[in-house]
């Protein structure tokens, strides 16, 4: 019996003594594991540290580029003679969005202080005694108010977000950040370029009812701190400093003596923006809207140059709205030909002119036709019109506002060129001719003494004071992202392209196309207005307004799904990565 014992019992001796190697060998795997572990924690602890200490680096993964440098702001800081102290007052500890502007601002500031070799000096000050407050209002730096959402009320916290330039004896003050830091860049380099810089002179031609830098381009004055603008009688000799000349939608004819003088400033060297002036466009009628030819004498000049601006508008069906009023008594907007909405190709893009912008629109813009001297300079064109566009002309267009279906529309027969840029030796538009009186006097050479920069677009309205948002109730770097077409072109034209690349990030994102269903529920809105019949407008309204809806709930789901889509997948891979595990495990055999 002892023996038959024994004999049963040596199985299960040898069954456990298979199991003590199993175990053994998965607590030295999982003991791996943890060590492995632990070994990349301590790696990527101490990268972290090192970082933190000796230097940091940033990916920058967005489209524009909006939290690196331009290449025109390093330039900037790294041409700096002298040093620049950069003194940023914020009181800690301020409400939300507020509270993030601190650590970019030092971030941003960084960046200029590594690009200036040494010249940029950086200081942050946190005004929270008196004799610091005190300090931050006699730099100029404003006290602001902030609200502060508390559980039962909300409360108002007073403080300070400034920054002081100050420079070779010289001071430039924000004295209060925006709440948006998308334009901080272009505020900030602009700020330097206007303590460092030397101004660059710039041509206006006055007379001839053209707009001038205090009526009509006041904003655009603004916008160029750094050049010093003036008004330019070219019955004159143009004076040889000054970079471009920009020619404003004249209205009435130049003369010979005029259009030489132009001539002989190009041909020395200077750059020529023309801002339309082929038609005279009359808005002072409300929505009555009418527009004549304009015999301003332009083309005898761009001619010569290789381009010549037609008597005509441009309307599109792809195009922007305006607001049409309705018997009631309320706007609605509708869709307006005459104000193309030109799409910017990335091939366009890269001319300095079009830097990063997807789309331009004009109002009121004329075409553009191009000549055997404009392909023989290779010259760019800048800005076409649709396929679906076609030319208004005659002695008096009818531009009125109105509904879409009332546009008459003979065929399209886009596109048409809108804009061009050149850069060659151009030919004298008087080389071998004589003029009268003094006219004759008026030399020239032949042909330009150097490459010349021409800029032509079919219309002034991307300039003009009416055109423009309000100046007063919008922030500088908010105006540089809706004028950066015609600032783009003087800088162009001044050869000053520092702030081209820096001003494109202050550029709003394109509006989104509006669906059918509230288009069409708009166009029947009028009509049914236009007809008296307040029931079938209300109607019309009620699908407006379901179709608006409809159109948010649609952009709320991409919203929420780009927000949640990405961090829900990964989780859905690592529960399916478990249990996959899970069920490998549970099949293993020891």
């Amino acid at each position: 019996m002892a023996n038959e014992n024994e004999t049963k019992k040596a199985p299960e001796k040898s069954e456990a003594a298979k199991r003590t190697p199993a175990r053994s060998q998965a607590s030295r795997q999982r003991a791996e594991s943890l060590g492995f572990l632990a070994i990349v924690a301590g790696i990527l602890i101490a990268l972290n540290l090192l970082g933190f200490l000796s230097f940091f680096a940033r990916v920058d993964a967005t489209r524009d580029r909006v939290f690196t440098l331009s290449e025109g702001s390093r330039r900037v800081a790294r041409e700096l003679d002298d040093t620049l102290t950069i003194t940023a007052y914020f009181t800690p500890d301020l409400p939300p969005p507020f509270n993030a502007q601190e650590r970019y601002v030092r971030d941003i500031l960084a960046e200029y202080e590594a690009a200036s070799n040494g010249h940029v000096q950086v200081r942050v000050v946190h005004p929270d005694d008196e004799e610091e407050r005190e300090e931050a209002e006699r730099a100029g730096v404003r006290l602001m108010q902030h609200q502060r959402l508390e559980s039962d009320r909300v409360a108002v916290m007073e403080g300070y977000r400034g920054l002081v330039f100050e420079y070779v004896g010289d001071r430039h003050v924000i004295a209060s950040l925006p709440q948006d830091t998308t334009g901080l860049e272009y505020a900030i380099t602009m700020a330097i370029k206007q303590l460092t810089g030397e101004d660059i002179a710039i041509g206006v031609l006055s007379g001839h009812e053209s707009p001038t830098p205090t009526k009509g381009l006041a904003t655009l004055q603004r916008m160029l701190p750094t050049y010093t603008i003036r008004e330019v009688d070219a019955s004159q000799e143009i004076d040889r400093n000054i970079k471009a000349l920009l020619i404003v939608d004249p209205q009435s004819e130049l003369s010979d003596v005029e259009l030489r003088r132009i001539d002989q400033f190009v041909m020395r060297g200077g750059s020529l923006g023309v801002f339309g002036g082929s038609m005279k466009v009359a808005t002072d009628a409300g929505p009555d809207i009418q527009a004549q030819p304009t015999n301003s004498g332009i083309n005898r000049l761009l001619e010569a140059y290789g381009v010549r601006m037609q008597e005509n508008i441009i309307a599109d069906a792809r195009c922007g709205t305006v607001p049409l009023r309705t018997p009631l008594g309320f706007a609605i907007p509708v869709p307006y030909p005459p104000a193309p909405t030109v799409p910017i190709t990335e091939e366009q893009a890269s001319h300095p002119v079009l830097f990063r912008l997807d789309q331009a629109q004009l109002f009121f813009t004329s075409g553009i036709e191009t000549l055997d001297r404009f392909r023989e300079a290779e010259g760019t064109t800048l800005l076409r019109s649709s396929e679906e566009s076609w030319s208004l002309s005659g002695d008096d267009v009818n531009l009125r506002i109105r509904q879409p279906r009332e546009w008459e529309v003979s065929g399209f027969d886009g596109p048409h060129t809108l804009s061009v840029a050149v850069t060659a030796t151009l030919p004298s538009a008087f080389a071998g001719s004589a003029g009268e009186g003094e006219a004759a006097s008026i030399e020239s050479p032949e042909r330009s003494e150097s490459e010349v920069r021409l800029f032509v677009i079919g219309t002034s309205t991307i300039l003009r004071d009416e055109f423009l948002p309000p100046a007063e109730r919008v922030e500088d770097a908010q105006l540089a992202g809706a004028m950066a077409l015609p600032l783009n072109a003087i800088d162009w034209l001044a050869q000053d392209s520092d702030l081209i690349a820096v001003r494109a990030k202050s550029i709003e994102e394109p509006a989104l196309d509006v669906p059918r269903g509230v288009t069409e529920a708009t166009e029947d809105a009028m009509t049914a207005f236009e007809g008296q019949d307040e029931a079938g407008a209300q109607d019309a309204l009620e699908r407006r307004q379901a179709a608006v809806r409809a159109w948010d709930q649609r952009k709320n789901l991409f919203k929420w799904g780009n927000t949640f889509a990405i961090p829900l997948a990964v989780a859905a891979f690592g529960l399916i990565r478990w249990q996959m595990r899970q069920r490998k495990k549970a099949t293993l055999k020891l």
